[in-house]
């Protein structure tokens, strides 16, 4: 009896221990590391790559350029060959020529038949002139000829009337016109004077001219 009292009792105790399991402890917590570390480091590597790179592309094309810019050398010039003294030919001096000397020639003494007097010349100096002497005539003496100034000639009366009023408008003495049969027709002819001096006569002339008339100069007898 005791034996199956005992056997029951570890049968129990497997069968409870089989049916309720052990609980086993909670882990601990998972402790997580901060990053920003990790930050750093790869930021300074990258900082240092970057300055490296940038050190290795500066100091390149200074070694190139240290090496291609090299002042070639230049050889030595030989010096040129000295010139031989070129020989100066001296022309042999000509011996000079004597002095020509002229003799002076005293001059002639004057003959006693040359001499004069001043005042005996004098009085048989006197030259007489003629006795028609030509006198110088005034500028507005009057000329022996007068002169008409013809300022036109047409074939229609009214233009010839009207030469006529404008040269009475500008102050022309005595502008008349005239009626004359040819064998080329009937002509009107306008004229002014007569003028008994040059004096009028230029003065006239120098009128028509401002007016850009060229007359034509008529001589009466």
């Amino acid at each position: 009896m005791a034996r199956q009292d005992y056997a029951q009792k570890r049968r129990r105790g497997t069968s409870a221990s089989r049916s309720t399991p052990k609980r086993q402890p909670p882990k601990p917590p998972v402790r997580r590391k901060p990053w920003w570390p990790k930050a750093l480091l790869t930021l300074a590597a990258l900082v240092g790559l970057i300055y490296l790179l940038k050190i290795l592309i500066t100091t390149g094309p200074q070694t190139q350029t240290g090496t291609e810019t090299q002042p070639a050398r230049t050889p030595a010039q030989s010096p040129a060959p000295a010139r031989p003294a070129e020989s100066i030919q001296v022309e042999p001096a000509l011996p000079a020529e004597p002095a020509v000397v002229t003799p002076e020639i005293p001059p002639p003494p004057d003959a006693p038949e040359a001499r004069f007097d001043f005042y005996d010349i004098l009085p048989r100096s006197e030259v007489q002139g003629p006795q028609n002497v030509y006198h110088s005539t005034p500028r507005d003496a009057p000329d022996q000829s007068r002169y008409l100034l013809q300022t036109g000639s047409f074939r229609a009366e009214t233009d010839a009337e009207r030469m006529r009023a404008e040269l009475l408008l500008s102050g022309l003495p005595n502008v008349h016109t005239s009626r004359v049969e040819g064998d080329n027709g009937i002509w009107y002819r306008v004229r002014t004077g007569p003028f008994n001096t040059r004096t009028e006569l230029n003065r006239a002339r120098n009128q028509l001219a401002n007016l850009g008339i060229s007359p034509l100069p008529i001589p009466l007898d």
